[in-house]
């Protein structure tokens, strides 16, 4: 019989600001029980704010400009994959089962969580949250000849970074995702480890899919 409390972490798509008009993700967390015994739950909204400052005011062009950049290199996708687990750290108890659900860019930031925990061997133990940045670098570097590889003998590392700092026995339940990017800003980009491979490390894996999706950024 189930013990554990469910663990949440939702993930909107870039700039989806909260409207009358919202996102799936919003709607589904709208509907989560918070603040309960048996369930914790983290919202993102992938932009870093809600609030819209005026027109006039000089923070509504450097807000328009950061948002610009990051749909061009996505300079916020690695800060949001990181507070989304080292919240999951913080709050992760023995015997929880872990659902990850995202849109658009935050689908593919869920199937990154997903793939991080499988590859440094779950979640690290509490008190080790200055590790987290390195336990994602080593995530990345395991995809082997890319830009991102910055470690010899990556694979070694992780089992390494597994038997030393993480709670082995971590396993992520669900995740569920609407309409996953193919890339993660303007130009394409080499896909992260575990997250096209068909989600065989989660136990159960929903996406998902727009019918009548045509352009080709935003296939799956």
């Amino acid at each position: 019989a189930k013990s554990g409390r469910n663990v949440a972490v939702f993930i909107d798509g870039r700039s989806k600001q909260f409207s009358a008009k919202n996102t799936n993700i919003v709607e589904l967390y709208s509907m989560v029980l918070r603040d309960i015994a048996f369930q914790a739950t983290y919202y993102n909204s992938g932009i870093g704010t809600f609030a819209r400052p005026s027109w006039r005011s000089p923070k509504y062009l450097k807000q328009r400009l950061y948002h610009l950049i990051d749909t061009a290199i996505a300079w916020n996708f690695e800060r949001i994959v990181l507070s989304a687990y080292h919240w999951l750290v913080e709050n992760y108890q023995p015997g929880d089962c872990i659902y990850l659900f995202g849109f658009s860019r935050g689908a593919y930031q869920v199937r990154v969580i997903a793939g991080m925990i499988e590859k440094v061997g779950g979640l690290l133990h509490k008190g080790n949250n200055d590790q987290i940045p390195f336990a994602f670098e080593l995530y990345s570097a395991t995809m082997g000849k890319s830009s991102r590889s910055t470690f010899k003998d990556a694979e070694e590392l992780c089992q390494r970074f597994k038997n030393t700092l993480s709670q082995q026995s971590v396993k992520v339940h669900f995740v569920g995702v609407w309409d996953t990017v193919s890339s993660i800003g303007v130009t394409r980009s080499p896909s992260f480890p575990e997250t096209v491979n068909g989600m065989k490390h989660v136990c159960v894996f929903r996406h998902a899919l727009a019918l009548d999706e045509r352009r080709v950024k935003f296939l799956p």
